[in-house]
């Protein structure tokens, strides 16, 4: 089995969704999502081939996989293969602009300006 490495912008993200659930008034569901994110991530870590490619034209982001989150499927888990373990990149809510996000992580030059699709 992989070893399990999360970025900081991905154990902030969790940590960030649990407090969301538990501000929301149920501390259950946000143990459910932690324990949830956990069994996703060691199965990942088991079978690192299982989640879908992410499309995006960059080089950076080659390589880059998605897979929701067991039970909690709003939520996509952004990792990579590397040697010897899969890299948890970040775990994004599925209607936030993922492709700016991980622009961003990544510090991606020229990464898409929204005033550009309106003009």
């Amino acid at each position: 089995m992989n070893r399990i490495i999360r970025r900081r912008a991905a154990r902030q993200d969790l940590v960030e969704i649990v407090y969301y659930y538990i501000r929301a008034g149920s501390p259950l569901t946000a143990r459910r999502f932690r324990d949830q994110a956990e069994a996703t991530f060691q199965r990942l870590a088991g079978m690192p081939s299982i989640g879908a490619r992410f499309e995006h034209e960059h080089p950076t982001l080659a390589g880059l996989r998605f897979v929701p989150v067991s039970r909690f499927t709003k939520y996509i888990g952004f990792y990579r293969p590397v040697a010897g373990a899969i890299e948890i990149v970040r775990v994004l809510h599925g209607a936030r602009d993922i492709h700016r996000i991980l622009e961003e992580e990544f510090e991606i030059e020229g990464a898409t300006d929204e005033e550009e699709w309106n003009e």
